[in-house]
């Protein structure tokens, strides 16, 4: 079928006259607007940071809107610019649909609860941290006999306190339940 304005099959055609022919149907015309734009086309998406799978799926839909919607382009000597803004509606419509539909990366880490290797150490902190919600008694007697590096006595921790020796033991006792319950409080479940 000869294309007015064509010389010869090989002759170049301004964008213009690529259109018209691809308007009445010269599917060579077609083929070399394919040809001519593919490569603007696939560049959007793959600066844009798309996969070359998602490149495809642009270039496809882009390919299928020039199909049913060229015959709509009022100024023919913009068909690049048509092109181009096309392309990065695509673009925008496929991230959009893709960040609805992301699933979860099995990667991600659960930031609500320590790594298994860093369990003892945040237990360390939570356990130090309900320790200074204590009274001064307890927070004193319970440093001085668990925290303190230079493990002193209950000699020494009854002398730094200024408490009989025979009161550590049942002292301890009645911080450690305060401590469980400021522990509690704070969301630690106890073992049974």
């Amino acid at each position: 079928m000869a294309v007015p304005g064509r010389a010869s099959s090989d002759a170049y055609l301004a964008d213009p006259a690529l259109v018209q022919a691809c308007i009445d149907g010269d599917e060579g015309a077609w083929d070399e607007l394919i040809a001519r734009y593919s490569r603007l086309v696939y560049s959007i998406p793959l600066r844009s940071g798309f996969s070359q799978d998602d490149a495809d799926d642009v270039f496809q839909n882009v390919c299928a809107i020039v199909l049913r919607d060229l015959h709509t382009l009022r100024d023919q000597t913009r068909l690049s610019s048509w092109l181009i803004t096309t392309t990065h509606r695509e673009c925008w419509r496929l991230r959009k649909r893709s960040t609805l539909h992301t699933t979860l990366d099995d990667t991600v880490v659960d930031t609500s609860s320590p790594a298994p290797e860093d369990v003892p150490r945040w237990e360390r902190e939570q356990v130090r941290e309900a320790i200074g919600r204590l009274n001064d008694r307890c927070r004193g007697l319970l440093t001085a006999l668990f925290l303190d590096p230079d493990e002193p006595s209950y000699e020494e921790v009854a002398d730094r306190l200024g408490v009989p020796l025979g009161s550590i033991g049942p002292t301890r006792a009645r911080c450690f339940k305060k401590l469980e319950a400021v522990l509690l409080e704070m969301g630690f479940e106890p073992d049974r």
